[in-house]
């Protein structure tokens, strides 16, 4: 059975107002880039002196209607069908196992037919209501707090990262939803000259000979942030150019617009 795209049922407000309630992981900055506000609106209309926000905490928006609590937004409901294994499913919705079974509340591995799951949309991979372009830059920002953390195999941050746990969890922070596979993000970002390289963008290698099976992020001159390996250090700037990479790299994909 195909997915169900997952809405949200909110409380009509006047088309002007909308309240937002405050998720674990949020920021004023992601907040701002979902919903096509300015941070300074935000903190305007919600008498805000610092950028401090708490879990459950409600903000008053403009510009859309509804309470939008985002914890839905970017989900479906996969109905299991007969051969169905924890494994399959993460896989073909490029998620970890340990992802699928948080999500779902799951103790176990088991599953039944016609059970419904939770999981991610392979197709949001662009924030569902920003209202402007994302410099690359920010994405630099971001990533660059995390040099030196180290790697770990499945994970997604903050305390260790695989390649793409990296980026995934380093563009959720500005209200991207990326699948946790390096081969995945490849098929879902848009092609574009290479020449035209932009900070932001993804970079990809085959370093098993086998298909893509890393990711970075493309930081200017040639260089791009990632999260190597266990003996490389976890998270660090490499080169395209020289070294070990520069001979696995593959080619770039753009999530930015």
């Amino acid at each position: 059975m195909l997915p169900i795209f997952l809405l949200f049922n909110g409380t009509n407000l006047e088309a002007s107002e909308a309240v937002y309630i405050v998720k674990s992981g949020d920021s004023l900055w992601k907040i701002s880039s979902q919903q096509g506000i300015s941070i300074k609106e935000i903190k305007e209309l919600n008498n805000l002196t610092s950028d401090s926000l708490k879990i459950g905490q409600k903000l008053l928006l403009k510009g859309s209607s509804g309470v939008q609590t985002g914890d839905i937004l970017g989900q479906e409901i996969y109905t299991v069908k007969a051969g169905d294994s924890l494994e399959l499913i993460a896989q073909e919705f490029g998620m970890t196992v340990a992802r699928l079974k948080e999500l779902n509340n799951l103790t176990s591995d088991v599953l039944n037919t016609g059970h419904q799951l939770r999981v991610e949309n392979r197709s949001l991979i662009n924030p569902s209501r920003a209202g402007f372009p994302l410099d690359g830059r920010f994405i630099i920002e971001k990533a660059a707090q995390y040099l030196g953390t180290a790697y770990r195999y499945g994970g997604e941050g903050p305390a260790g990262f695989d390649c793409s746990g990296f980026v995934r969890y380093i563009f959720s922070n500005f209200g991207y939803n990326l699948p946790h596979n390096a081969a995945a993000q490849y098929n879902c970002a848009s092609e574009f000259d290479g020449s035209e390289m932009m900070i932001g963008d993804l970079v990809f290698f085959a370093c098993g000979g086998k298909g893509i099976d890393h990711v970075g992020i493309y930081s200017g001159d040639n260089k791009f942030i990632h999260s190597s390996s266990p003996r490389s250090g976890g998270v660090i700037y490499s080169s395209l150019t020289e070294g070990y990479y520069a001979g696995k790299y593959v080619g770039a994909r753009r999530i930015l617009r």
